[in-house]
């Protein structure tokens, strides 16, 4: 999450956490590509209630900054932050306006690139990601799939999602609704090249597509055919600061 105004509520996105694909896909995959995170120094942009700031340091990871855009979300980190005062610390900010220090060794997004609605946009933001990096600082984000174009909808439901779109055009919107929450989840589709061009722009190099992979623990694969089927919904990137 990363918008100043309330788009949706903080605990119903909580919540969602718990969800089949945020655990058998979504962390599986994060947790894969952050790799050994022992002694770093993190940015988590589009913290929400900070549930992944808390795992990267369980993990091993050496301090976190927690940023998110609503105020709502950052409350809720913090009153979740018990055990880890002094290894994170919270930021209400949005992520293209933030500033950072160039110190921290990467920065993890949790689709906060699936708001910019133009080039110029995402380059704001991949420039305010480069400004927390320090040279040769990764970048590991998870995002809407702009890969995966269709008009209508997909019903995931049984994975406790839906995704709307209607093609291919830049800026257009993409609708999630997800199960337990009341309020849509507004993304927008910009195309691979682009995002490829606004991480060069900002300065970034090895910039990579990653598809998403299910937990290998995961007992039932039948289950997960139609999340995989096609395109997912959701594709992982990373890249380098140069």
């Amino acid at each position: 999450m990363n918008q100043t105004n309330k788009l949706y509520d903080a605990r119903e996105y909580a919540e969602s956490k718990k969800l089949p694909f945020r655990e058998a896909v979504e962390w599986h995959t994060i947790k894969r590509l952050v790799g050994d995170v022992r002694g770093l120094s993190v940015v988590d942009a589009g913290c929400g209630d900070g549930i992944y700031s808390r795992r990267l340091i369980d993990l091993g990871a050496q301090r976190v900054i927690g940023i998110d855009g609503s105020q709502d979300f950052i409350n809720q980190a913090n009153l979740k932050n018990g055990g880890y005062e002094g290894r994170i610390n919270y930021h209400c900010s949005l992520i293209q306006d933030s500033q950072g220090d160039g110190t921290n060794d990467f920065v993890l997004g949790s689709y906060i690139l699936s708001y910019p609605k133009s080039l110029e946009e995402a380059v704001r933001y991949c420039q305010a990601i480069a400004s927390h990096l320090k040279t040769g600082g990764r970048f590991v984000g998870f995002n809407n799939n702009p890969l995966d174009i269709f008009r209508g909808t997909r019903y995931l439901s049984k994975y406790g999602l839906q995704k709307e779109m209607q093609g291919n055009t830049e800026g257009w919107e993409v609708i999630y609704r997800v199960e337990g929450m009341k309020d849509i989840i507004r993304n927008y589709y910009l195309s691979p090249e682009t995002y490829e061009e606004a991480f060069r722009q900002a300065g970034f190099t090895h910039f990579t597509w990653v598809p998403v992979e299910l937990d290998p623990e995961v007992q039932d694969r039948v289950f997960w055919k139609e999340f995989f089927t096609g395109q997912p919904p959701f594709i992982a990137m990373t890249a380098e600061k140069s």
